[in-house]
């Protein structure tokens, strides 16, 4: 991967490169999005595009890097603060609330690359594996906290049935499934 630029502007046009790309991804596909899409989309030119990233393979690993970081950035705070089973229940409604009320589509950004990247692409498979397992040990410690049984196991399955729940959702038209999945999982931690 290539170094950041040195500069605020090279920090910034790599970021805006970065910003467009995951959006893209996240809305059509890793496969479905050209790099001239995210040249028009990003407002740079292509030699900027390829001064940031040797090629689409360097840009889809740098997208999953900030995919995992956006997560879990997301996730933290929320997970940090689980102290009670209503805590719980508040953060998978929020997980819920935020397809119900965005204009994004129903998946997971993670789950999205894994779904595409994950057999073909050795490193961005690594890379995911790695963002879900921090996302679980987050979830886990804060399972802990309410001093659930197997707390690991359960952060699985609640990964598990966010992850099901989204695609049969997506499938669907319909956040029920979401819902059912998430409610199933949460009366095992007796939330």
């Amino acid at each position: 991967m290539s170094a950041a630029p040195p500069t605020d502007r090279g920090r910034a046009t790599r970021e805006r490169i970065l910003d467009a790309t995951a959006t893209l991804f996240h809305r059509q596909g890793v496969s479905a999005t050209g790099l001239d899409q995210v040249i028009a989309a990003s407002g740079t030119g292509k030699g900027q595009l390829y001064h940031y990233f040797a090629d689409k393979r360097e840009l889809v690993h740098a997208v999953v890097e900030r995919q995992v970081a956006t997560v879990l950035d997301a996730q933290r705070p929320r997970l940090e603060q689980l102290s009670t089973p209503a805590d719980l229940r508040a953060w998978a409604d929020e997980l819920v609330d935020s397809y119900a009320h965005g204009d994004h589509p129903v998946r997971c950004p993670l789950g999205a690359l894994a779904a595409e990247l994950a057999e073909g692409d050795p490193e961005a498979r690594a890379a995911l594996e790695r963002g879900f397992a921090l996302w679980a040990d987050a979830l886990a410690d804060g399972l802990r906290r309410l001093r659930v049984d197997e707390p690991e196991r359960l952060a699985t399955a609640l990964l598990s049935a966010y992850q099901g729940g989204l695609l049969l959702s997506q499938v669907r038209g319909d956040l029920a499934p979401l819902r059912t999945a998430l409610d199933v999982a949460l009366a095992a931690a007796g939330a």
